[in-house]
């Protein structure tokens, strides 16, 4: 199904595209236009990154919750 190591490592990677993105964009897109559109590209990639490393560990949770047995306190009688 989703390998949550493999999505871990996404978002990681996404993180710190987004997070050089955002530096970036701060330090050095008043320079110019180039640089401005250069640093909000590699912003929004990290961003997309990061989430769809964010949606594998989500629905490898959510298949654990799933897949989780019900206590017998909760089952109705």
């Amino acid at each position: 199904m989703f390998d949550v190591h493999k999505s871990w490592r996404r978002f990681k990677l996404g993180l710190a595209l987004f997070v050089a993105g955002v530096v970036q964009l701060f330090a050095i897109s008043h320079l110019s236009t180039f640089l401005y559109y250069y640093s909000l590209t590699t912003l929004l990639v990290g961003f997309v990154i990061a989430m769809s490393g964010y949606v594998g560990i989500f629905m490898q949770r959510f298949a654990f919750l799933k897949d989780k047995k019900i206590p017998s306190s909760f089952k109705d009688d």
